[in-house]
């Protein structure tokens, strides 16, 4: 591909990048009819040696503010052989479990029996010609350790509708699944748990919880992703995460310094992940080995469960819409 230089767009955040020091690579996934402009920058960053040590992820006291963290993106799937543009939002949220149910737990629920985790609600809405699909994916993650306790799927389009849920345990995680499709319509699948067992769609959240440097590197046993209407039993595929690089984005959100992170699962391309330096490491822009991909359009923090009267779909046309700032917490919880 041809290469030329990007200047900021307004209102990107400020980068400092040395003269000679970095290149602007588009990139376009087929999904997109406009590149991801890219800087890459050379070398290893100096303050990497040095940076301060940060509290583990989920530990940090913004999940507390009681708000959720919305992000908006450009994305483009691939369904049917074809791309599917539409705007997706991940939302990431603090909320109480049932420890023994891996439910929401209700006000004056046994504190003993409470779990704190980080809930990542994966929404895609898209059309695919007449009709039209919407799938949401929620990961539950043990807030101390990152570790995925339950992940549920539905989806519903003009065939009919589908649910998954996954669940870990003590002695290891059980998969059920009941679709509309003799594919199997309903099945039960036993999946091994451990560190370095991990689902395809806990991946956009869980990136953000390692140490966000260059080199990083995790072996995985990576299960397929459950955001599909069909139900086949998982097979595990052994792949490599790694940080490969420092590279600036400029999305619509703005300007990002970022670390490129790159998932192989040996042959055809990898999956691409670029995540904020900054914390909380937001996921800037992600691209998909079958062309789809996501740009960031904007992050904001909002108590999402409050905002129900019908202007409040101003806050969908991100911040500078979402007038007056600085919405305060609400009461109670998503």
């Amino acid at each position: 591909m041809p290469r030329n230089r990007h200047s900021k767009p307004a209102g990107a955040r400020r980068c400092k990048v040395s003269p000679g020091n970095h290149r602007a690579r588009p990139i376009a996934p087929h999904g997109f009819s406009a590149p991801l402009s890219v800087l890459a920058c050379g070398g290893r960053p100096p303050e990497a040696a040095t940076a301060p040590t940060a509290p583990p992820f989920g530990a940090g006291r913004l999940w507390d503010d009681g708000r959720a963290e919305i992000d908006a993106y450009e994305a483009a799937v691939r369904r049917d052989g074809l791309p599917r543009k539409f705007t997706a939002y991940l939302i990431v949220v603090k909320e109480d479990l049932s420890r023994k149910r891996l439910a929401k737990a209700d006000p004056g629920h046994d504190p003993a029996d409470l779990v704190t985790v980080l809930k990542l609600n994966h929404v895609l809405d898209y059309r695919t010609g007449i009709s039209s699909c919407r799938q949401t994916a929620t990961c539950y993650f043990d807030r101390d350790s990152m570790e995925l306790l339950k992940l549920s799927l539905a989806s519903s389009d003009w065939s009919g509708s589908t649910y998954k849920e996954f669940q870990r345990r003590d002695r290891g995680g059980l998969l059920r699944v009941h679709t509309d499709r003799d594919d199997p319509a309903e099945a039960s699948y036993d999946v091994p748990i451990g560190p370095d067992v991990v689902f395809y769609d806990q991946l956009p959240l869980w990136i953000r919880s390692l140490p966000q440097a260059v080199g990083t590197r995790r072996e995985l046993r990576l299960l397929p992703t459950q955001i599909d209407p069909h139900a086949p039993r998982p097979e595990i595929r052994k792949g490599t995460l790694q940080a490969v690089r420092q590279e600036i984005l400029l999305v619509k959100a703005g300007g990002f310094q970022t670390i490129r992170w790159q998932l192989d699962t040996g042959g055809g391309r990898p999956d691409v992940y670029w995540t904020a330096r900054d914390a909380p490491h937001v996921l800037v822009a992600w691209d998909q080995p079958d062309g789809g991909g996501y740009r960031l359009k904007w992050t904001q923090r909002l108590p999402y469960w409050t905002l129900n009267r019908p202007a409040d779909e101003r806050y969908l046309e991100g911040p500078a819409a979402a007038a007056p700032r600085g919405t305060p917490a609400g009461p109670g919880g998503p």
